[in-house]
């Protein structure tokens, strides 16, 4: 009950701004400068703007994103592939995933039809 009033204050201070900067979320989420890298890199699913003086600045929804996954890493239910399918789930990210060996094949397709666009080209050039 207590964690649910202490969630619930955090979220109301994140709906009140549409900008934090990094230490403003490390502050409000009490978390590590290196936690925020580490979920940066680990999750891919917020994404660091910069300010003209190059600090580092988040929109609320990517605040609301790492708090939905601080929740879920101290629930401990889930591996970091499952709070990732679950974070995409809750917050509308396009969860179609394409298997390897199609993306392979299609990549494949186009190489050979930029090669023999390629070879139309230099054919042309040679001609000219």
């Amino acid at each position: 009950m207590i964690q649910d009033q202490k969630t619930a204050n955090i979220r109301e201070a994140i709906n009140k701004k549409l900008i934090f900067s990094s230490e403003e979320v490390c502050r409000l989420l009490k978390i590590t400068p290196q936690t925020l890298k580490t979920w940066e890199n680990e999750f891919a699913l917020f994404f660091a703007g910069q300010t003209a003086n190059g600090k580092q600045i988040y929109r609320q929804k990517d605040v609301l994103i790492m708090l939905r996954i601080k929740e879920l890493l101290e629930e401990n239910t889930l591996t970091n592939a499952g709070i990732k399918r679950k974070i995409e789930e809750e917050f509308g990210f396009k969860t179609d995933k394409i298997p390897p060996e199609k993306l392979a094949s299609a990549l494949s397709e186009i190489k050979e039809e930029l090669v023999a666009i390629l070879r139309a080209l230099e054919k042309n050039r040679e001609k000219g």
